[in-house]
């Protein structure tokens, strides 16, 4: 939970509502596409050289959809950027650690807003082997939300705890080493975080060593 008191002396607290209820759908859509996935993946023939074992390095940026548990519509979206670590072991299956970081959640009307940094291990599951590549992602780790106010007489409020990530996208090869992805991910905190849903839209560069 995240107390936030705006410059007209309102407490703003925050509760268990939208992204819960957005968690579900997204869940669902998702349970679709696993089986699917899984049927690609059961008949699926590493054709090329673009499915090899090997580790990769990749950046980018997202736009963050808001779906705080906040009753309303107080918190504007935001700008991000990402970085992740990883090695693929199997033609269809890769491993990653992934760090991103959110600029800001704006709370409308006031100079607070709330940042946040999230560290998660995710598991890719690729659902073809050539030169474009649709993949689910589902991956574990930690927040860290800081409440920054922006105003004199308040302190800023930093918590930290366990995330979920669960997504989907596509990874197409520019070259045997180069690549471009699309990804759309659903950040589920929980705990003292767990108000601080969002979604991230964006996509990257990565290259294959």
């Amino acid at each position: 939970m995240f107390c936030i008191m705006s410059e007209d002396g309102y407490m703003h607290v925050f509760y268990l509502s939208r992204g819960f209820v957005f968690m579900k759908k997204f869940i669902g859509v998702l349970s679709i596409c696993v089986i699917g996935l899984c049927s690609s993946m059961a008949s699926a023939e590493d054709s090329s050289n673009f499915a090899r074992n090997g580790a990769y390095i990749g950046v980018g940026g997202i736009y963050a959809h808001e779906l705080f548990d906040d009753n309303g519509d107080f918190f504007k979206d935001s700008a991000g950027f990402n970085a992740r670590l990883g090695y693929r072991f199997h033609p269809n299956i890769a491993i990653e650690a992934e760090g991103e970081r959110v600029i800001g959640f704006d709370l409308k009307g006031t100079k607070a807003d709330v940042e946040t940094w999230v560290a998660t291990i995710n598991g890719k599951f690729f659902a073809l082997t050539g030169q474009v590549q649709p993949f689910l992602l589902v991956g574990v780790g930690a927040m860290v939300a800081t409440a920054d106010f922006n105003t004199n007489g308040f302190s800023n409020n930093t918590e930290t705890d366990v995330v979920g990530r669960i997504g989907g996208g596509v990874d197409a090869y520019v070259t045997e080493n180069w690549l471009v992805n699309f990804e759309v991910s659903y950040v589920s905190p929980r705990g003292d975080v767990d108000d601080v849903d969002y979604l991230g839209v964006g996509g990257g560069i990565q290259y294959r060593f």
